[in-house]
């Protein structure tokens, strides 16, 4: 009897090594208690990848947490400086990049502040006064000057000399005194003096017409006399 619960026990013990060893798996494990699952392992579902055995630890899991850690990106704030326009007409060129650190990218903010008539020309604005014969005249527009040519506004040139203005159908621009005519073209800005080309023309600019000044003193029978910081002065018979 007990010679048969001896053989009893012993068929026990051995149907349960078998059954553990067939949930377990083939392979070496490294220093840490882990090993890379084998084909045929993977293919019976017993494991994916690198495990551990016996609470080993997962050094792939380890270096994923590691390397998700240290690869977050860092999002730099831009700062600009010169940020605002200097002048109210002033226009925004770009965002020059100067320079950048760990947390922040660096520009210079480059503004043109030229003036420019509706052809592109650049021009300055004068501050001068117009003296006629002694008699201030102060323009309601600056006076302008394009490559050294000082230009007056058309509506002050007719003011001034007494010139009536009108446009045409076509909206050329019209001036008359007397037996004098002044006509400017609205498409080529050409000025002809009583039907003849003067061989200059006007330009245009803040929404207004400019006369060169010194073809214009001519057709008034004027010169200019002289020119002091504030004051050009003129001489009409």
């Amino acid at each position: 009897m007990k010679k048969n619960l001896a053989i009893y026990l012993v068929c026990v013990l051995v149907c349960c090594m078998m059954t553990s060893s067939a949930f377990a798996h083939s392979g070496r494990t490294d220093s840490s208690g882990g090993h890379n699952c084998s084909a045929k392992s993977q293919a019976k579902g017993l494991c994916t990848g690198y495990h551990t055995h016996n609470g080993g630890s997962s050094s792939s899991s380890s270096s994923s947490s590691s390397s998700s850690s240290s690869s977050t990106p860092i999002t730099k704030v831009n700062v600009i400086n010169n940020q605002y326009a200097p002048y109210p007409h002033c226009k925004k060129v770009e965002d020059r990049y100067t320079s950048s650190d760990t947390y922040y990218n660096y520009y210079e903010r480059v503004w043109d502040c030229n003036y420019y008539t509706d052809s592109g020309q650049i021009y300055t604005n004068l501050d001068l006064n117009l003296s006629i014969n002694n008699k201030t005249f102060t323009p309601s527009k600056s006076l302008i000057s394009i490559n050294d040519t000082s230009y007056i506004a058309l509506r002050d040139f007719s003011k001034a000399f007494g010139f009536s203005l009108s446009i045409a159908s076509n909206e050329d621009i019209i001036l008359k005194k007397n037996k004098n005519k002044l006509l400017i073209q609205n498409t080529t800005y050409k000025i002809y003096l009583n039907g003849t080309y003067t061989d200059v023309k006007a330009v245009k600019a803040n929404d207004s017409y400019y006369l060169p000044l010194r073809p214009a003193m001519k057709w008034v029978n004027g010169k200019i006399t002289s020119v002091d910081q504030s004051t050009v002065h003129v001489s009409v018979k």
